[in-house]
């Protein structure tokens, strides 16, 4: 007689939200404190409302914890613009309460400060 196995999983990383803004983009970004591929940002053009998303250029970030995010086409469409997030970790002790980057578009840099918020997944 077979007694039927309970599977467990465990959540191999924890998904932290973070919000910021620039004059006109608001910033959506998932940490994947544990499983630092599984990041990215979400943005939301403020005037038009049009989103995008970007990922990492690689699965780590670099030795100054410095990460690069291309914009992401469906499309294969090639786009310019990228973000470089700071202070970027595979795993933290403690999930910092901002983190730090420039959005590069157009040639201009934008700095933002992206500040950790809760919400119901």
């Amino acid at each position: 007689m077979w007694l039927p196995l309970l599977a467990f999983s465990q959540k191999a990383y924890d998904a932290v939200d973070y919000l910021g803004k620039t004059a006109d983009l608001t910033i959506r970004f998932t940490l994947g404190d544990g499983y630092i591929a599984a990041c990215e940002i979400k943005t939301t053009d403020n005037n038009t409302k049009k989103t995008s998303r970007f990922l990492p250029e690689k699965g780590y970030p670099e030795e100054d914890k410095t990460m690069k995010f291309y914009h992401v086409s469906v499309t294969d469409r090639t786009f310019t613009d990228y973000f470089i997030l700071k202070g970027i970790k595979e795993y933290y002790e403690q999930v910092p309460a901002t983190i730090s980057g420039v959005y590069y578009f157009a040639g201009r840099e934008y700095p933002f400060v992206l500040k950790r918020y809760r919400h119901n997944r």
